[in-house]
């Protein structure tokens, strides 16, 4: 049974923060990992990336590369774009920890979606994720 829960991280600046999540990723039990236009085109296989994955060699090796978030999307039948501040404006929001048991007991396939390191996830791609598929409120 695949994996019914996916990474997506939204172009990427340092291969590092890549290998990172590749590794937080393994260590909680999640192996499907794609990037959406990371800055390089080889950030899988740069040497930070590889470096800063420390065991998750696998996750890496099965990431994929999109062009667009609606390419990152298919498959997924629930989205969460995440914001590292509460937004004031837009969708409705909700809590991880209130939102998620729902998600995992409905049996959806979720999406994780992270904006860049500089400026976090975009207005209009949160919008994008919420047009798509969100989480019900």
């Amino acid at each position: 049974m695949p994996d019914p829960t996916r990474f997506i991280l939204m172009h990427t600046s340092h291969g590092g923060n890549v290998g990172a999540a590749a590794r937080a990723m393994k260590v909680m039990g999640f192996s499907e990992l794609v990037l959406v236009r990371p800055r390089f085109a080889d950030v899988l296989s740069r040497e930070d990336t590889i470096a800063f994955a420390s065991g998750a060699a696998d996750v890496l090796a099965r990431a994929r590369i999109v062009g667009t978030l609606a390419e990152a999307l298919d498959g997924i039948t629930r989205v969460c774009a995440t914001a590292m501040t509460p937004r004031d404006f837009g969708p409705p929001t909700a809590a991880p920890r209130a939102a998620l048991p729902a998600l995992a007991a409905a049996g959806h396939r979720v999406g994780f979606v992270f904006g860049s390191e500089r400026f976090g996830l975009a207005n209009e791609d949160v919008y994008r994720c919420h047009l798509a598929l969100s989480i019900p409120t």
